[in-house]
């Protein structure tokens, strides 16, 4: 979603344009939020710090302060500062359905099967790091239980796998840098 969102964005040749573009892929990421779409929300705003999207300064300078605002917001939750903290008490917080940040729970994931031995020094099994794995499943699992009651929308299931609109990432920052020339030094 992330590559969809900057390269949608990086097709419109005008700055009010893609201001436009970034105004309404901020107003999307905050109805994730209300939507408890964390993994959305996180995209979004990754999308829109990527390099070729974030150094657009003309681009920016017409987005509205009020989204400038609510880009800060959004983005505070989703930080992956102090190992997600903000999104860890917000999915604390929130009720089913939710689609939390799945690679959150992997690292946490990784870091119990790196830092945690199977077995104790005696050479039982380590149920301490079993324990530990349990509640990190569990915890997703939670999430999965209450189905959101959305109605299918074929056209925008369409829009968002369509591989035609994605520009690689290379060819982003090239697009950018024509949009937008770097300024000499």
């Amino acid at each position: 979603m992330s590559n969809l969102v900057a390269s949608q964005i990086m097709n419109y040749a005008d700055v009010s344009s893609r201001a436009n573009a970034i105004e309404k892929w901020v107003a999307v990421a905050d109805i994730c939020r209300c939507l408890h779409n964390y993994n959305g929300v996180l995209e979004i705003t990754s999308a829109l710090n990527r390099s070729a999207i974030y150094r657009l300064k003309k681009t920016w300078a017409k987005v509205s302060k009020q989204t400038k605002a609510l880009m800060d917001k959004l983005q505070k939750t989703v930080s992956s500062e102090g190992r997600f903290k903000n999104l860890r008490e917000t999915l604390k917080n929130c009720n089913p359905p939710a689609v939390p940040y799945l690679g959150m729970y992997l690292t946490d994931l990784a870091f119990i099967e790196e830092g945690t031995p199977n077995f104790t020094e005696e050479g039982l099994v380590n149920f301490s790091k079993m324990r530990m794995i349990s509640h990190i499943i569990r915890e997703i699992r939670q999430f999965q239980q209450t189905a959101y009651r959305i109605d299918h929308q074929p056209k925008v299931t369409q829009y968002l796998l369509d591989k035609a609109l994605i520009i690689d990432e290379d060819t982003l920052y090239e697009l950018s840098l024509k949009i937008e020339p770097r300024l000499p030094a």
